[in-house]
């Protein structure tokens, strides 16, 4: 008869669902927002508890997709379906690759020491195998994220941004998820906080975040944009040059907006998958 434990279970599914959450933002080359991850893998983590109860076997299906489903929306919030579905089969394979993993080692060294029930699979694993186990999978994914992406630029980055003579430098990172772009002339924007750019704009630039109506007037425009809190409209306006320097490598937007809002996390330029870059020469390393 085998023992389940439930603090052991809901400990080590928390942990595992982190780290295929975050195998899956790497692969699909979008942010990972350690918070908002930590609180997925714990929705994954909780449902584990399931494998300790009787289920009706036609329900399971349902709410293992609605389960998983809702763990890709807390960690990467509100995208449009194309893209949340993505992200979601990127997740399961992640997730099949690691329970491939846990099987492959379990086969080798203990062939009975497995219970399954529910969906969910128990391992009666030392907590040193499964950390090892993990971290084969990962490496694994990394490998795909590897090959998938080839030739893409890395997501994280320096952002340098000039304008008016000064200039600012951010931490930049690519969401290949973030495709937004001014709908009447299809440049693409990068999102930042006003803050992040205080050194570098006027006061009144500074406060078209909050306020529209000072954006026409500061020769602005009004970008639609999807939000966690609904369809708003961020300020943006054009930089006299924006640079990034991706692993000792320069390389220029040959067009850009750049959008002002207050849901961009501190420090950070968002750069989408639609930002069309051209090589440029020595890099610099000084990000804030």
């Amino acid at each position: 008869m085998t023992v389940i434990y439930a603090d052991i279970l809901v400990t080590i599914n928390l942990a595992v669902d982190y780290l295929l959450l975050f195998a899956a933002a790497r692969i699909a080359g979008t942010e990972y927002r350690r918070l908002y991850g930590l609180l997925g893998a714990a929705v994954g983590a909780l449902y584990s508890l399931i494998i300790l109860f009787d289920f009706p076997a036609f329900a399971l299906g349902a709410t293992r997709l609605a389960v998983s489903s809702l763990m890709v929306l807390i960690t990467f919030g509100k995208r449009n379906f194309s893209e949340f579905i993505r992200l979601l089969f990127i997740f399961y394979i992640c997730s099949f690759l690691f329970s491939g993993f846990m099987m492959l080692i379990n086969s080798f060294l203990h062939a009975d020491s497995f219970f399954a029930g529910n969906g969910i699979i128990y391992f009666e694993f030392s907590a040193v195998g499964i950390v090892l186990s993990g971290t084969a999978a990962f490496l694994v994914t990394e490998l795909l994220r590897r090959l998938f992406r080839r030739g893409e630029p890395e997501g994280a980055c320096a952002a340098r941004i000039f304008y008016g003579g000064k200039s600012a430098v951010l931490k930049g990172f690519t969401d290949t998820g973030n495709d937004l772009s001014d709908p009447f002339t299809g440049i693409p924007v990068a999102v930042c906080r006003a803050a992040s750019l205080a050194s570098v704009l006027s006061k009144e630039m500074l406060s078209a975040e909050t306020d529209y109506t000072l954006s026409t007037d500061l020769g602005m425009r009004l970008i639609p944009c999807k939000t966690v809190s609904g369809n708003v409209l961020i300020p943006a306006f054009r930089p006299d040059k924006l640079i990034l320097d991706m692993n000792g490598t320069r390389y220029e937007a040959e067009e850009i907006l750049i959008g002002l809002s207050r849901y961009a996390p501190e420090n950070t330029l968002i750069l989408g998958r639609n930002i069309v870059l051209k090589q440029a020469g020595k890099g610099f390393s000084e990000v804030r």
